[in-house]
């Protein structure tokens, strides 16, 4: 719950932090979040084929595939900024950051498929959720960006803007490879 209310506290300007370690050894630990995208992801991902009316298997390794090298491309791309800018203090706790925020959002669209999977909700909510994650996490980037990782405002949006497309790719690679 505090990483929580750190992720919280980051996004909305507050102090955060007295509420999430970024200690070295608290880094790897942050890949946790990224491990919890799978399960989530997959979650989401039954709730699209159900809602498709499909009896098709969802694709489980292209979607397990897809988000591990999203959670992953977050981290090289931060490194390579942070190097080119001279922001390398900024890293660690940019990455602890961002894992956890992508990951909390995560949690609110697979709950809402778990919802609409046991007949809940319509999947209006389930797709309302995900665009919403869609089109959040280039204003959550743009925030951490900013407000973690010291870019100005210009800065900061470029690496929303090249984040987002990195994650673009990655889904258009992953979902050629589930029709395909």
């Amino acid at each position: 719950m505090k990483i929580f209310t750190g992720v919280i506290n980051a996004l909305t300007g507050r102090d955060w932090q007295d509420d999430i370690d970024v200690s070295a050894p608290a880094l790897p630990r942050s890949f946790l979040a990224v491990a919890a995208y799978i399960p989530l992801g997959l979650v989401v991902a039954l709730a699209v084929v159900r809602y498709n009316d499909n009896t098709a298997t969802p694709p489980y390794q292209t979607v397990a595939l897809t988000l591990t090298l999203i959670g992953l491309a977050f981290p090289l791309i931060a490194y390579i900024l942070c190097m080119l800018f001279d922001k390398m203090a900024a890293f660690r706790p940019w990455v602890i950051i961002r894992n956890w925020t992508i990951l909390f959002a995560l949690i609110g669209v697979a709950a809402t498929a778990g919802l609409y999977l046991i007949g809940l909700i319509p999947f209006a909510l389930v797709y309302f959720m995900g665009f919403s994650l869609y089109l959040g996490t280039l204003a959550i980037d743009i925030r951490l960006a900013s407000r973690i990782a010291g870019f100005d405002w210009i800065g900061a949006v470029f690496t929303g803007i090249l984040i987002s497309t990195a994650t673009m790719m990655i889904l258009s690679l992953g979902v050629t490879q589930s029709i395909g």
